[in-house]
Formats: C-alpha cells, structure tokens, sequence
C-alpha cells in the first residue's frame, strides 16, 4: 500500500468487482413454466399499460394454478429452496414480483382519496336513471 493513497482512492479500488448472478437449479416443470413467464414479460416491453399488467397478473396467476394442478405432489407444495431446486411457486412468484413492480411504477399509490362521484340528476326529487327495486 502506498502510504501517499487517499482513503477515498483506498475505499473505491474495487467498485467494478461484482459476484456472478448464481444459476438457479430450476427442476423441470419450472424450466417450462419459467420460459412461458419469460415470454408474458417480454409481450409487455412494447405496450405498458395498467390494463396491459393487470391482464398478464390473471394470465400468470391462471397459469400457474393449472401448472400447479399438473405437476406431481412434490412439486406442488415445494415453496423453500433449501431442497435443492427452484420450483413453480418460485417462477411465479419472481414474474409476480416483476410484474407489481412495473404496474407501481405505471401508476404509483395515491396520496389522497378521490372525492365522492358526484349525486346522480334528480327531476321532483325522483334519481334519474336509478332502478327502484
């Protein structure tokens, strides 16, 4: 060490080091689901949309439960990666994650509550276009 080097110099000599994204042990059913995942994300790169998100959530969340009723037991209710494999819950829930983040960043949460819709037209005190019941 060069004792005429700054902390500052010290402190960002390694800024460009960075570990390698660990493959995931993904078992087989994940690897199809997780394709299928991979080409609903990618439809959305052209068109975003709140009613686009909104629409591949429900194609996720349908696929995954009809992926969830065919794959064997064991992989149905695998939800920790301590046994080896990344499962569908997995996929799902990482393309879940994905999707959210994209749909809070087309519309972020309100800071105040919309005001009250307005009282439907009433004529003599009857609402117009009100159905009695």
């Amino acid at each position: 060490m060069d004792v005429g080097e700054s902390f500052e110099t010290l402190w960002h000599r390694h800024d460009d080091f960075q570990f390698g994204e660990p493959e995931p042990n993904l078992c087989p059913y994940a690897q199809r689901f997780s394709t299928w995942a991979e080409e609903l994300l990618r439809g959305l790169a052209g068109e975003r949309s709140v009613v686009s998100v909104n629409q591949s959530k429900l194609l996720l969340l349908d696929k995954y439960f009809e992926w969830r009723s065919a794959v064997p037991k064991s992989h149905r209710y695998h939800l920790g990666r301590a046994n080896g494999h990344v499962c569908i819950f997995h996929v799902f829930e990482t393309a879940y994650e994905r999707l959210k983040v994209l749909e809070l960043s087309l519309t972020p949460p309100l800071l105040f509550l919309p005001a009250p819709p307005p009282p439907p037209p009433q004529v003599a005190g009857i609402f117009i276009g009100q159905e009695e019941q």
